[in-house]
């Protein structure tokens, strides 16, 4: 079976070749591609992380054509979303025991489609079936195709116990920060910040529309220097770089909980801090990791219940044959590009 499936190679270079996909084996999908979004990774992927040609994307939807052996949870036809990774289910971590609850977000051997063959610039893929979740009807598969980076935001909101009555500061407008926005509103928060750089134009805005209380430009007003009032943020999320940790450990309030979902990718990913202002201001630092993933059904009901995330979050469109002008757009244009997402246009229309 052929199908025509795009490869990455750094720096920058891509082509869209024909690429053989054998039929699903045991406890696997053959999934025909109708969406799949640009990440950040993608272009870390392209600018340095490729030496050698390989197949990529990974924020996912699609329908299935054909299932292995063993397969239990879908049949052809079904729309689906993927996660990047799942619990394998099976382990002493992931199954409950008597001296306490399961921690499938701890599995050690998570399951996945990485490096398995044509991934998410492809017409088809294989997935393990745990990957998937069943698209709710009446939910477009370019929506659906978010599961996985709102799975993100999910995880980092949960990170540092966002709750009711909080101030929470979100650190970078990506896609990452402005979902981690939508859901900070939606759980209780007494107030949302939201702090990017003046030039993320449209991703500012979308993250007013999603329930922000407060922009700050980052370019023109320093965190360092912006006066909070009488309360600083008790949890503030980062989604931008790791070299900007410092700077949230500095505005954080006493006793606040700092998440942080941000990579480097090479030495910005060394910081150094500030331990006592730290330890005397009672500070938590905690690293969210959504894999595996646990979080593609909450993903699911967010995007269903909260249809503006979708409409806000997604800006451009392009076709499979584009993927190396969409990835020079999504590197390059920062003032009116929110997401990127390829889209199949004979299954979505």
């Amino acid at each position: 079976m052929i199908n025509r499936s795009a490869y990455v190679k750094s720096p920058g270079l891509f082509e869209v070749r024909d690429t053989p996909v054998s039929s699903p084996g045991p406890g696997q999908l053959l999934l025909r591609i109708a969406a799949c979004g640009v990440c950040g990774t993608d272009l870390h992927i392209a600018d340095r992380g490729a030496s050698d040609w390989q197949p990529f994307g990974h924020e996912i939807a699609g329908i299935v054509q054909e299932v292995g052996e063993g397969v239990t949870r879908f049949a052809a036809g079904d729309c689906v979303a993927l996660d990047s990774s799942a619990p394998c289910g099976q382990c002493s971590v992931c199954l409950p025991t008597p001296y306490g609850r399961a921690r499938p977000d701890l599995c050690p051997n998570p399951l996945s489609f990485w490096g398995k063959g044509p991934m998410g610039f492809s017409q088809m893929m294989l997935t393990p079936q745990e990957c998937a979740v069943p698209v709710p009807a009446g939910m477009s598969l370019d929506i659906a195709s978010l599961v996985e980076p709102v799975g993100v935001s999910i995880d980092v909101t949960r990170t540092a116990q966002v709750g009711s009555g909080d101030h929470v500061l979100v650190l970078g407008p990506g896609p990452l920060g402005l979902a981690a926005v939508a859901i900070a509103a939606r759980t209780g928060a007494a107030r949302v910040i939201l702090a990017g750089r003046s030039g993320s134009i449209a991703r500012m805005a979308a993250g007013k529309a999603l329930g922000a209380d407060l922009l700050i430009e980052t370019d023109k007003t320093p965190l360092a220097d912006y006066d909070f009032g009488e309360r600083r943020p008790d949890k503030i999320l980062v989604t931008s770089p790791p070299e900007t940790l410092p700077e949230a450990i500095g505005i954080a309030a006493y006793g606040g909980v700092i998440a942080y979902i941000g990579i480097a990718f090479g030495p910005k990913a060394v910081v150094q801090i500030n331990a006592d202002d730290f330890h005397f201001k009672k500070l938590s630092l905690r690293a969210s990791h959504a894999s595996p993933g646990i979080h593609a059904r909450e993903s699911l009901r967010v995007l269903e219940t909260v249809p503006e995330l979708g409409r806000e979050l997604i800006s451009h469109r392009f076709g499979l044959e584009e993927i190396a002008e969409a990835m020079e757009t999504a590197k390059s244009d920062r003032t009116t590009v929110k997401k990127m997402v390829m889209v199949a246009p004979e299954i979505i229309g």
